[in-house]
């Protein structure tokens, strides 16, 4: 299988879907089965499974606290099957009102155009220092 741009621009609509709170777009993007992995220190971290638990304990907690949470993307790799993203997540807690920016990477795993696979690695020492009272 070779990579196709594609499998880009479902991580390019993904992040958009999350950007816009567009629950229907990310059910749509994601696979039924998809395995969400994120770093323990996140908001909404931990190990998640089907697009239900996606919307619901990622974008839900995501969006509660933050305000104009985002990723912003350094640099895109595409492989077979496969997205690796290097970036950056920047945002404002809602509560504390405090900026900050963590070092990111997500790796999408990626089959029929949909996400079957999520995992992340990211500095959350900003993202708990930002939202600390």
């Amino acid at each position: 299988m070779q990579t196709t741009r594609n499998e880009i621009e479902t991580v390019q609509a993904l992040y958009a879907a999350f950007g816009a709170r567009d629950e229907a777009g990310l059910r749509e993007l994601l696979a039924p089965e998809v395995e969400w992995i994120q770093c323990a220190g996140f908001p909404g971290g931990g190990h998640r499974h089907g697009p239900g638990e996606v919307v619901r304990d990622v974008l839900g907690a995501l969006h509660a606290e933050w305000e104009d949470w985002r990723v912003e993307v350094d640099e895109t790799i595409g492989a077979p099957g496969r997205v690796i993203v290097i970036g950056r997540y920047a945002g404002t807690h809602g509560v504390t009102r405090r900026s900050m920016e963590a070092a990111l990477v997500h790796v999408f795993d990626i089959e029929d155009g949909r996400v079957t696979r999520f995992r992340q690695v990211t500095d959350t020492v900003p993202i708990a220092a930002a939202a600390s009272a």
